[in-house]
């Protein structure tokens, strides 16, 4: 393995620097170091200097120097971050040949047990291996008898889905890709499932890993098809393995979608929400042989009675479940908390080393590896002397967000065989350390733990969020009902909305607000989407047709639409029309109802497309009608001709009595 530092010193004279002295960009990395250096024999430190500067160095020297040991565990992380050399007589020292500009040149020092830790028996020793001006700090373990009983090591190994949004966005090219990032061949999951878990090991799965996006029907279109079906291919591949690997015996499984249950112990609202997510992550337990569904991960480590309370109401069965935390959310005693213990108010606990699972989680690199070995020395040196003749285990479980590389993680877990006073666990023997443990761990409150941790990331599933995924969830249902793909489309958004209640969020909001705004905008069908036509219409008829324009805008069929047309008065009769309607993407229809008017006038007639069991799916629309029924006009014209027929009449009669008659004389 290869730790680098790169020393950053004053520019050197342009003359050969003088031999012990260090120069400007010079690199000092080690390749290797003994963990622990039993009896007689002698530790190694291996490493090489590169000369990246313009000038020669003059036989450099390379020393290895040691300083007091602290009992403090914070002191131990301060210690491997320091850079600065120690100013003490060193405890060996290698001399190289002169360095020419740009030429390396390999380094081996030796020390004994002696050398490093004079009359210890078993324990860390701390070391700087160092230029005059440089030096990484580390730890050599020394080992000498054995007065002491080994401590177990159980490593948990976090199956859990990134923050990532593209996983439940449009199906399509992104999300498949996104897929194969996370669960392909080439994926940090895939390598960590290769093979079965150990014994000293235990997967903490999230079952949605599991779940497989909807399979095609006929009906459903050709793109979203051959999306669905290659994201299928990905997902089906890594679950079928994840399914042949696993050990039950050595597998948590999480409610779905690793809901968070700390959210829903402080909010009946969030309660009701995740509920269902943990009665469904018990039963994928079921489903997988048995294996151990009862073990809750409260994301902010709070495992009070009233935390312990709340989590076992929201959990199915009469059993109370094992909540796992870390030794933050424990107050501190006399020595640090074993794995597996119990509260004062009787809640079953695993506790998992915090300083270590902050440690395995920041392994990156074969680099950071090799320096974490040394720091896990170290730690479980200092454990080791808080009761060396207790029987004890130790748990170590990365945090959610991590993202140890498979390999790098294996190395830090191999390095218990090479460590005397650690030996490989068993989760089932800590499982059942839990039954007959002393209740005697002291939980923390939040505030607690805050105050002794720093900040602990607030919930993102809030009852305002929690309220609104209830929402989301019921317009899902609605705009379904009315889809021509609603089967499909009702489980690929409705996976995406499971995810919502994810504890991962706590460590990326932007993440989550990303993809609660997607799916707020993919479940409603908007004011524009679905469109009711209005105005004004004349209706000139006593029983006529009246039309009205649906439009829908979106990019999909919808069916079974119930358009409901009301008039606001009586003197206007409405049929409404008695068959469903259909409109295609980005089309229209015009439906036709028939009408009858009674009298003149106007009137407000509201129309509203709605699901056949009556859920609204536009805003009201209202069409204004003006009335003119045929059969009043035929009234007034009978009316006028009356009129007409009586003005005639007398006009001729008045005629008559004017004109002057001829007598019988004038005959």
């Amino acid at each position: 393995m290869l730790l680098a530092m790169l020393v950053l010193l004053p520019s050197a004279a342009a003359t050969p620097l003088s031999p012990g002295e260090d120069s400007t960009e010079s690199e000092l990395t080690i390749s290797s170091i003994t963990p622990v250096v039993e009896g007689e024999s002698a530790g190694r430190v291996d490493g090489e200097l590169t000369n990246t500067t313009d000038e020669t160095l003059v036989a450099p020297e390379v020393s290895l120097v040691g300083r007091a040991a602290s009992a403090d565990r914070d002191d131990i992380a301060a210690w491997a971050d320091g850079t600065d050399p120690i100013a003490k007589d060193p405890r060996a020292t290698a001399t190289l040949e002169d360095l020419e500009p740009g030429e390396s040149a390999a380094f081996t020092i030796e020390v004994t047990a002696d050398e490093l830790a004079p009359g210890l028996t078993a324990g860390a020793s701390w070391v700087s291996v160092q230029t005059p001006r440089s030096a990484v700090h580390t730890f050599m373990g020394v080992h000498r008898s054995k007065e002491y009983v080994p401590m177990d090591v159980v490593w948990g190994v976090p199956l859990l889905l990134p923050t990532e949004e593209g996983l439940f966005g449009e199906p399509g090219a992104d999300r498949t890709q996104a897929w194969e990032d996370t669960v392909g061949p080439d994926s940090r999951l895939w390598e960590m499932t290769e093979e079965p878990p150990a014994e000293d090991e235990v997967w903490i799965l999230d079952p949605s890993l599991l779940s497989l996006p909807p399979e095609p029907t006929e009906d459903t279109g050709q793109e979203l098809s051959r999306a669905l079906t290659a994201e299928r291919d990905i997902r089906s591949e890594w679950a079928s393995r994840v399914r042949s690997t696993l050990d039950p015996e050595r597998t948590i499984v999480l409610p779905f979608a690793d809901a968070d249950v700390a959210a829903a112990a402080g909010s009946k609202a969030v309660a009701d929400l995740v509920a269902p997510q943990v009665k469904e992550g018990v039963r994928s337990a079921g489903l997988l042989s048995d294996a151990h569904g009862d073990i809750q991960w409260p994301s902010d480590g709070v495992v009070t009675e009233r935390r312990a309370a709340s989590l076992s109401r929201i959990h199915p069965g009469s059993t109370p479940p094992t909540l796992l935390t870390d030794t933050s959310a424990i107050a501190p005693g006399d020595f640090t908390p074993t794995g597996a213990t119990r509260a004062t108010h009787g809640a079953g606990l695993l506790v998992a080393d915090d300083s270590l699972s902050t440690l395995a989680g920041e392994v990156s690199s074969p680099e950071t590896a090799t320096l974490a070995r040394q720091r896990l020395v170290a730690e479980t040196s200092v454990l080791l002397g808080e009761r060396p003749g207790t029987p004890r285990s130790l748990l170590v479980v990365p945090d959610r967000e991590s993202e140890t590389a498979p390999e790098d993680y294996e190395q830090l877990r191999g390095a218990v065989d090479e460590i005397p006073w650690l030996e490989r666990g068993s989760f089932a023997d800590m499982l059942a350390q839990v039954d007959d443990a002393p209740r005697d761990a002291v939980p923390r409150t939040a505030r607690q733990i805050e105050r002794a941790t720093g900040e602990i990331a607030p919930p993102v599933l809030d009852p305002t969020v929690a309220a609104g995924i209830v929402e989301y969830r019921r317009s899902m249902s609605t705009f379904a009902s009315v889809r021509s793909d609603g089967p499909i489309w009702k489980q690929t958004v409705g996976a995406g909305l499971d995810q919502l209640t994810s504890s991962r969020w706590r460590s990326d909001v932007s993440s989550f607000d990303g993809l609660y705004d997607h799916l707020g905008e993919e479940v409603s069908l908007t004011r524009d989407d679905l469109v009711v036509s209005s105005g004004e219409v004349n209706f000139f008829a006593d029983t006529g047709r009246l039309q009205i324009t649906i439009v829908n805008r979106t990019d999909v069929e919808l069916n079974n639409l119930d358009v409901r047309v009301e008039s606001q008065t009586p003197s206007f009769r409405i049929q409404e029309p008695s068959k469903l309607l259909t409109i295609g993407p980005d089309g229209r229809q015009k439906v036709t109802v028939q009408a009858t008017a009674l009298a003149a006038g106007q009137t407000p007639v509201h129309v509203v497309v709605t699901t056949p069991d009556g859920q609204a799916l536009t805003d009201q629309a209202t069409l204004t009608v003006r009335m003119r029924p045929t059969g009043e006009a035929v009234y007034w014209i009978i009316a006028g001709l009356a009129v007409a027929l009586l003005g005639a009449g007398t006009w001729r009669t008045l005629r008559r009595r004017r004109t002057p008659t001829v007598s019988e004389d004038s005959a």
